[in-house]
């Protein structure tokens, strides 16, 4: 069986890589992709239904990673008692993204593919579930940190959600810009920065 031949599965994703990432989803041939991994179109069938389940088979390591580690760092902050919440929520921030910057490097062609060549709504679906994640998180803090505040002062979830859109799409530009890790560590921070004084000014601190 074809599924049984010794690394032909590693040489179809190698070549399905590289042929999404040369010429887009659109122009991504399923033929020259089985010639480039030696094989017939019928043995990638057998792997895939069709062409955008080739590909979404190749970004879902990225996509489920990034949730996932989006998902323990906050449940890890949720973790803590209100007190440590308060006094250490800058330092808990700067602890994570180390590891989300080490996470897209180890999987750059997969969020280059994501972001610049995925097929109709899927880039955008992405940031708006891992917005989601972030955005409920954010609001058990928010509520936390804003209860002495009047209520004409409180942050709407609305408000939140976009915030965090725009983040998280404006970490994903060291991936579409092909930024080199130093470049991004530098960026990113900044990025963080800017986002920082901003929940600082709401709040008044």
């Amino acid at each position: 069986m074809a599924s049984r031949v010794e690394g032909l599965d590693e040489k179809i994703i190698a070549c399905a890589k590289n042929e999404f990432l040369q010429k887009g989803f659109a122009d991504a041939s399923l033929r020259a992709i089985a010639q480039c991994a030696g094989t017939s179109t019928s043995a990638i069938y057998i792997r895939y239904a069709d062409k955008e389940k080739m590909f979404r088979a190749l970004v879902e390591p990225a996509v489920s990673g990034v949730r996932e580690l989006l998902e323990r760092s906050l449940s890890g902050f949720d973790a803590q008692d209100d007190a440590a919440k308060k006094s250490n929520y800058g330092e808990y921030s700067d602890e994570g993204f180390p590891a989300l910057i080490e996470f897209i490097y180890r999987y750059f062609d997969e969020f280059k593919l994501l972001a610049v060549c995925a097929p109709g709504n899927m880039y955008q679906e992405f940031l708006e579930e891992i917005s989601k994640i972030d955005t409920q998180h954010t609001m058990g803090f928010l509520k936390l940190m804003s209860r002495n505040l009047p209520t004409s002062a409180k942050v709407k979830e609305g408000f939140v959600h976009v915030v965090s859109s725009a983040f998280y799409a404006g970490v994903f530009e060291v991936v579409i810009h092909d930024m080199n890790r130093e470049e991004a560590e530098e960026y990113i921070s900044q990025l963080r920065r800017f986002y920082n004084c901003g929940w600082k000014d709401i709040f008044g601190n």
